[in-house]
């Protein structure tokens, strides 16, 4: 079994246990039933100002329910990306930006909330993929049926700001893109631009209904570091085929007989198998043997 498959096990204790997630059950002789309502004792609901959930669907519907979903692909991601050496994040993630950049990386997840010193319950950025080194920040935004849009540029300029705040200012920044195959050719009118090229009046052309306050503020109070990031990002559009077909050529160039190549082809192999596993949604072909994309050496 692919490491993937072992994620998918941790699911399946999960749902079969909810405790586990802090969720407790309340048996059935508990339960008064009146007609077509069923009401609980009160002081078995731990919230009772919040929402009461009911599982909606049975768990070999769930699991094709999540095949889909952008989030559970983002846990991979990260997952691959976390353990993955440099050499891998640079090739894969910096080289279609054009970056020379060779690490180390560190990989931010959900911790950017403390590291910037935001409140418990902020939630503003919900980045995909945030790689940090001593001279570079490098951001990563999966779609897969979604479109993309200006403001989720925005979000990977603010975080800059505030990785550049909390360090200090870097070399190289990126921004790329990974998309379904058809949403490439649309890819920059989506997000408001011409090209890979961004202008320093596009911050001025975001939509203020679909940026978190915090956002607002930041780029109202320090436009000097707004122009600085904008002049320094490179952005960088790859589709799901031609990443997965990267992912192929480095297994392929892993010899089976050293040990670091053998955890390194199970971990791209273990990604690989997920992204096949998204064929429903486009993501990629039935085989990519007959797709390859060359990665330059």
């Amino acid at each position: 079994m692919a490491w993937n498959g072992k994620y998918w096990d941790i699911v399946s204790n999960l749902y079969w246990t909810p405790r586990y997630l802090g969720l407790q059950s309340i048996s059935r002789s508990k339960w008064r039933v009146d007609g077509e309502w069923i009401s609980v004792p009160k002081g078995l609901v731990t919230n009772s100002s919040g929402p009461l959930y009911v599982r909606s669907r049975k768990f070999d519907e769930l699991t094709t329910y999540l095949h889909g979903q952008e989030e559970i692909l983002n846990h991979l991601f990260n997952l691959l990306f976390s353990i993955a050496g440099d050499a891998v994040i640079s090739r894969l993630l910096c080289h279609p930006l054009g970056l020379a950049e060779t690490g180390p990386f560190e990989s931010l997840g959900r911790e950017v909330g403390s590291r910037y010193g935001w409140r418990e319950s902020e939630n503003v950025t919900q980045q995909d993929g945030l790689f940090v080194s001593t001279s570079s920040v490098v951001g990563v935004e999966l779609k897969l049926e979604s479109t993309s849009w200006p403001e989720q540029i925005a979000k990977y300029i603010a975080l800059m700001i505030w990785e550049e705040t909390f360090s200090h200012q870097r070399e190289h920044l990126g921004l790329l893109f990974i998309v379904p195959e058809s949403a490439v050719s649309e890819h920059w009118s989506n997000v408001g631009l011409s090209g890979s090229t961004i202008d320093e009046s596009f911050v001025s052309r975001l939509d203020p209904e679909r940026l978190p306050k915090k956002i607002q503020t930041l780029f109202e109070t320090h436009p000097d570091q707004v122009r600085s990031v904008l002049r320094r990002i490179r952005l960088g559009v790859i589709s799901w085929t031609n990443f997965a077909a990267q992912i192929t050529e480095i297994e392929r160039e892993l010899d089976p007989n050293r040990p670091g190549d053998q955890t390194l082809q199970r971990l791209l192999a273990g990604f690989r198998d997920q992204l096949e596993r998204h064929q429903k949604t486009g993501l990629v072909p039935a085989s990519l043997d007959d797709d390859l994309v060359p990665v330059p050496r």
